[in-house]
This record gives structure tokens, C-alpha cells and sequence, in this order.
């Protein structure tokens, strides 16, 4: 369970994992849609709904107008044909008339044209109205609004409007209407997108605070004074959060006391076979081997000890300066008795650091370069300063190397690069690569001396 939480972990927080991962819907973006798009959609229908009310209301205004137009008609002289003379005993000349921007016309009982305006069809409107009415008609391909007034002789009033006038109207309304409310559409899109932005901000605030925690935290995320929506994520996000790391504190007791316990009996046992080794007082092949397998069995229970020690704590890791050339003094007596060319290239000799973790990660590499390559194999320890201000710590040897194919799988835990006849547990390198985790320090893997060997790199940040 640990393994799989820190690669899903370290599967979240790689840049090339984000990068392949599908991208998926903005909820912010959908908001601004959904807002803008119900918005747009009943200014829509609002402006319908104005334009149907406005076009019949204003209908109902200009066919009162089309119908006193009509009473005005009736007054006039069929006969007179001068646009300066007065019409018999109404007081109304015919001048007049035309600046009432009216299509009229005098329609006889028989469907003549007895008079007409400027610009009036010749054709009679209704030819044979002879009642009041309001219709719509189609004279000479061209819609009319006409208004029939009878008069006395049977002789009929016909006021009429082009409906296209009617219409260049309703396009005026529209218009008129229609700019300020775009222009105030804009300004709903530019503070709908600022109040969500706003109203999301709790969620961004959440999601860094997640982002920043490391793959070791296992503490509640704090969220502030989240809304009730966030926060009931973020408690079921804290519970599970607490039950793996009540999952991983059992697992990592029973590891330390399985270890613990383990190192008793194993002691015991070597120390008999040791005795019976004494009292044969005779070389034998069957009890060196058995000794020197359970040499291999404490050196994996110290091994897992030392990883249990390394398991994320409540703590944070105390650093302080190491002197690399003391500590490398003092690792001299634990290492294999075999003769070792080894060599110091140190530019830089103090580093910020945990001393006993330092040490332990060193004697592990400096103790495979020589296990792995044998007497006489030549060893060196260099150090230089990286160009943004870090340290890079280096463990280079001669020795027989790993194969490029099997680099990446260094520093995984139980996984040996076959065919080197040499006895191990496989967890060396991940006491090594945990330690460099716990500095924030990079572990990286190249050839070694003269093209040949191993190359261990530990890469510490900037102070």
C-alpha cells in the first residue's frame, strides 16, 4: 500500500504524467457559458416579447391614425383636381392633405378611382368594400395596411400604409433596443467572469495547498473558511488521508518490530553455530555456508530496520553542516577489508545535512562500489559546485558497472542486477534513494571512471 501511494503520488506531481493526462472540463468556463448563454438566451425572448407588444401596439396606433386619415378623405372634393384650392365647405385644401403622408383614395360604388394621392396605386385598394374594416392586402406586389371608411353616394375612404413603412419601423425599435442591451451583456460576461473567478478562488487556494503537500504528508488539508460544498471534500479527503496514514504507521511498526525482534534470534543462532564450529575444531563447508547466511539474513533485518527508521515522520529532517572529509574519515574502519584505491576530489567539503543519514548513504555507495568491484578496484569521491548554487555529491568507480537498460530500476527496493556473484538484499541503493528524498536532493545514475563502472550522483539543492 505505501509503494502504490507514493507512485500514484509521484505520478501526480510529475510534469510528464500532467502532460499526458487528458484534459478535462473548466467548471469556471462552463459557469461564464451557462450565465452568458441563459442571459443571452431570454434577452431573446424578452426582445420578443418587446417587439411583438411594441409592433401591436404600435399597429393598433397607426391603423387610429389610417382611420382618421380616412374621416379626413371623406371631406374632400372628387372633383377637384387643383392642389391650391379649398374643398367645398370643409376649410380643408388638398395640400394639406398630402402632408398627412397618407396613400388615399375616393373609391366609387363601382370600384373607380374617383381620386387618389401621389404615389397611390391606380387600382383600388378594396374594390368593392362597403362597410368600415381594417385588412391587409396586396396591391401591384406590395403589402397594404387599408382602412375603408364608407361615405355618402356610396362612395368609399381607403387610407392605407405600406407595410414595409411598418416594418422599417419595427427594425428602428429593434435596434434602438438592441445596442445598450449587447452593450450591457458585455458587462455581465465581465463581472460574471469576475465574481466566478472570485467565488472559485477558495477551490484554486485548496487545490495549491494539496499540490504543495509532499508525498510524506499525510496531515489534513486546512482549507480556510471553505464553502459547505468544499468542504465536505475536503473531509472525506482528510478521512482518507487519516486512515492511510493509520494504514502506513501499522505497517511500518510491524516492519520495525518484526526487524527488531528478528535480530535476537538471529544473533543467537550465529553465535551457535560458531560454538559448534569451535567444538568440531574442523573447517566446515556446511556451517560457513550456514553462517554466512545468516550474515545475509542480519544484514537484511539492519537493512529494513534502517528503511523503517527512514519512513515519513511528524518531524522535519534537522540539517546542519557536515564536514565530508571527517565524515569519510570515520567511515574507513566500517568498510570491506580489501584494498581499495581510493580517491578524494572535493571542491566543496561542507554540506548541509543530516550526518548520520549523509553517512549512512555514503558507506552504502562507497561499500557497493568496492563489494561489487573487488580488490583493487579504484574508488572516488568527488564533490562540485552546480551553477545554480547546489551541491552535487559524486560516488564514481571502475568496477563492472550495470548495464544502461537496468539503471532505472536503481534504487527500486529488492532488485539486484544479476550475473555479479556478489551476496546482497537488494536494499542498499533505496536506503540511499529515500535518504536523498528526505533532502530534496535528486538521484541520478552515469558511467563511471574512464567510461567504465558506475556513476552514483546525489544532486542537494540551494541552501
Amino acid at each position: 500500500m505505501k509503494h502504490l501511494l507514493r507512485k500514484l503520488t509521484r505520478t501526480r506531481s510529475s510534469p510528464n504524467a500532467s502532460a499526458s493526462r487528458p484534459q478535462g472540463w473548466s467548471l469556471r468556463r462552463r459557469l461564464l457559458l451557462t450565465v452568458m448563454g441563459t442571459s443571452i438566451g431570454l434577452w431573446l425572448v424578452s426582445l420578443s416579447i418587446v417587439v411583438s407588444v411594441a409592433w401591436h401596439a404600435t399597429g393598433d396606433v397607426l391603423d387610429d391614425a389610417l382611420e382618421e386619415g380616412a374621416r379626413l378623405v371623406l371631406m374632400l372634393d372628387p372633383q377637384e383636381t387643383s392642389l391650391g384650392s379649398n374643398t367645398t365647405g370643409t376649410g380643408l385644401n388638398r395640400d394639406e392633405a398630402l402632408k398627412l403622408r397618407m396613400y388615399y383614395q375616393l373609391v366609387a360604388a363601382d370600384g373607380r378611382v374617383l381620386l387618389r394621392g401621389d404615389d397611390t396605386p391606380e387600382t383600388a385598394f378594396l374594390p368593392q368594400a362597403h362597410s368600415k374594416q381594417t385588412t391587409t392586402v396586396r396591391v401591384d406586389d406590395e403589402l397594404w395596411r387599408v382602412y375603408v371608411r364608407p361615405g355618402s353616394a356610396g362612395v368609399t375612404a381607403q387610407v392605407a400604409q405600406p407595410m414595409e413603412e411598418r416594418l422599417e419601423l419595427l427594425e428602428d425599435m429593434a435596434e434602438n433596443l438592441a445596442w445598450p442591451v449587447l452593450g450591457l451583456l458585455a458587462l455581465l460576461g465581465l463581472s460574471s467572469w469576475f465574481l466566478i473567478r472570485r467565488l472559485m478562488r477558495p477551490l484554486e487556494d485548496t487545490v495549491k495547498r494539496i499540490n504543495a503537500k509532499s508525498p510524506d504528508d499525510l496531515t489534513p488539508v486546512q482549507g480556510g473558511h471553505p464553502p459547505r460544498e468544499l468542504q465536505a471534500m475536503l473531509d472525506a479527503l482528510n478521512t482518507l488521508m487519516a486512515r492511510l496514514s493509520t494504514a502506513l504507521e501499522s505497517e511500518r511498526r510491524f516492519t520495525a518490530d518484526a526487524a527488531h525482534e528478528l535480530r535476537t534470534p538471529l544473533a543467537g543462532l550465529r553465535m551457535r553455530v560458531q560454538l559448534i564450529e569451535r567444538e568440531l575444531q574442523l573447517p566446515d563447508a556446511h556451517l560457513q555456508q550456514l553462517r554466512a547466511d545468516l550474515d545475509r539474513c542480519t544484514a537484511l533485518v539492519e537493512s529494513l530496520l534502517a528503511l523503517t527508521r527512514l519512513e515519513p515522520q511528524a518531524e522535519p529532517l534537522k540539517r546542519e553542516t557536515v564536514d565530508l572529509n571527517q565524515i569519510l574519515d570515520n567511515l574507513s574502519p566500517s568498510l570491506p577489508s580489501v584494498s581499495v584505491n581510493m580517491e578524494r576530489a572535493l571542491a566543496v567539503t561542507s554540506l548541509q545535512a543530516a550526518p548520520v543519514l549523509l553517512s549512512s548513504a555514503l558507506r552504502n555507495l562507497i561499500g557497493n562500489a568496492i563489494r561489487y568491484g573487488g580488490a583493487g578496484v579504484r574508488v572516488r569521491i568527488e564533490t562540485t559546485r552546480r551553477h545554480d548554487g547546489g551541491v552535487r555529491l559524486a560516488v564514481r568507480d571502475k568496477g563492472p558497472g550495470v548495464p544502461l537498460e537496468q539503471r532505472a530500476r536503481l534504487g527500486e527496493r529488492f532488485f539486484r542486477v544479476l550475473g555479479t556473484g556478489q551476496a546482497g538484499n537488494g536494499l542498499g541503493l533505496s536506503i540511499v534513494a529515500r535518504i536523498a528524498a528526505l533532502h530534496n536532493a535528486k538521484l541520478s545514475f552515469e558511467d563511471g571512471l574512464d567510461g567504465q563502472g558506475l556513476s552514483v550522483i546525489l544532486d542537494f539543492p540551494p541552501r
